[in-house]
């Protein structure tokens, strides 16, 4: 790949390498003075860039090992989270979360905290039991929970090794029906947010930020539960959406309230479908659930702005964790995701989300685009001290930084 998914970032490697093993990777990590691993380039920053040598895993093994007694699975960092599912599907199992797009890579999003929805859903990294690292001389290790690294480790940015395979939490498979409501205004939204996000297993509420104030809830329920036909002022939609607003609905996972396998429901696009609108820049940033109704409201008042550039804003939820670097790190946290359209203007646009958001301590995603200092960022991580602490220990000649880390963290 020459670029990133949604061709804002050319890629500038000196070289790029797909190994074929394990010692491949660690002999090319060995003998570089600088190193990028990269997934499936689906970021809006240039988080995956390097101007030396970018390591791509098309070419590694693709197995997965299930371990039945410990209820995990083994899986290559390159795995594409539709590709695990439907493995883990077939032989009765299931993770606990998916992110909107199915077609991202398993290390990469977990290096980047990516998420999903659910009040009681952690992020996709949450998962993680332990992870296997090349290290800057190109040694393996591994890192479990409960290893005094664990916490900084997982969500590492590409930075606390080049990831191997990681070890996910899995559970019995299960079956999700979703539904999707119509007509839900901004300000019942708003007020009444915490019943809204706790209606369903994963949920999520798409508007455009136009005057009407009109949205959708998109409410994935787990079997066992009902969908009710009264919801607020919005209704059942009668027939499949697409959350962009015009666009045919056939990638989209299906709705109507027809139960399925969780993999075919959790994400919003199906994996064998180009996913969103593609032509497009993604923004989001994260505040507490507590704040949530106030940062909309604060965002309300630039709502005509951002409407101008934008193709449609996801809100959804996702439950805290303890990992240093994920944004939900400690704080039960609301997303508010925004899918820009490709114009210049969207960079600047970001300035004024991020100083509308700022006295309510965003936290931004850091796969996608924003502009936050790094001593806003330190300022909002409690744990950024420790992880620059534990990055310098791991790599001290900076081989796997580039210049987005650097900017970042200050190396």
């Amino acid at each position: 790949m020459s670029a990133n998914w949604s061709g804002t970032v050319n890629f500038r490697d000196a070289q790029r390498v797909a190994p074929t093993s394990v010692e491949e990777l660690q002999e090319f990590v060995s003998n570089s003075a600088r190193v990028r691993a990269r997934g499936s380039a689906h970021c809006f920053n240039d988080i995956a860039d390097t101007s030396a040598t970018a390591i791509t895993f098309e070419n590694m093994p693709s197995d997965i090992d299930i371990n039945k007694e410990k209820k995990t699975v083994r899986v290559p960092a390159g795995m594409k989270y539709g590709e695990l599912a439907v493995a883990l599907h077939d032989r009765g199992w299931a993770i606990h979360n998916m992110a909107s797009l199915p077609h991202i890579s398993v290390a990469g999003a977990v290096a980047t905290a990516t998420h999903g929805s659910g009040v009681g859903n952690g992020n996709l990294a949450t998962a993680v039991e332990s992870l296997e690292l090349v290290l800057p001389d190109g040694s393996l290790k591994r890192i479990s929970k409960g290893d005094a690294s664990f916490e900084g480790s997982v969500v590492g940015l590409g930075l606390t090794g080049v990831v191997v395979n990681l070890d996910l939490a899995i559970e019995p498979t299960f079956n999700i029906a979703q539904t999707v409501y119509r007509g839900m205004s901004r300000e019942s939204y708003a007020a009444n947010l915490d019943e809204i996000m706790s209606l369903a297993y994963s949920v999520s509420y798409f508007t455009t930020w136009a005057a009407a104030g009109g949205g959708e809830v998109w409410a994935k329920f787990k079997a066992g539960t009902t969908a009710p036909t009264d919801f607020f002022e919005a209704y059942p939609a009668t027939s499949n959406r697409h959350p962009l607003p015009g666009l045919d609905p056939e990638p989209c996972t299906e709705q109507m309230a027809v139960s399925g396998p969780w993999h075919l429901r959790l994400p919003h696009f199906k994996m064998e479908f180009t996913p969103s609108a593609g032509d497009e820049i993604q923004s989001e940033f994260f505040v507490a659930r507590k704040d949530a109704p106030a940062a909309i409201a604060a965002l309300e008042k630039i709502a005509p702005q951002i409407n101008e550039i934008l193709w449609v804003t996801e809100i959804r939820a996702i439950a805290a964790d303890d990992l240093w670097m994920s944004p939900h790190y400690q704080r039960d946290s609301i997303g508010i995701h925004f899918t820009w359209k490709k114009v210049d203007a969207v960079y600047e646009m970001v300035k004024v989300v991020e100083a509308t958001l700022a006295p309510f301590g965003y936290r931004p995603h850091l796969g996608k685009v924003f502009s936050a200092s790094p001593d806003y960022f330190k300022s909002v991580m409690p744990k950024f001290d420790d992880f620059k602490k534990l990055v310098t220990e791991i790599d001290p000649t900076n081989k796997f930084g580039n210049e987005f880390t650097n900017r970042l963290i200050g190396r």
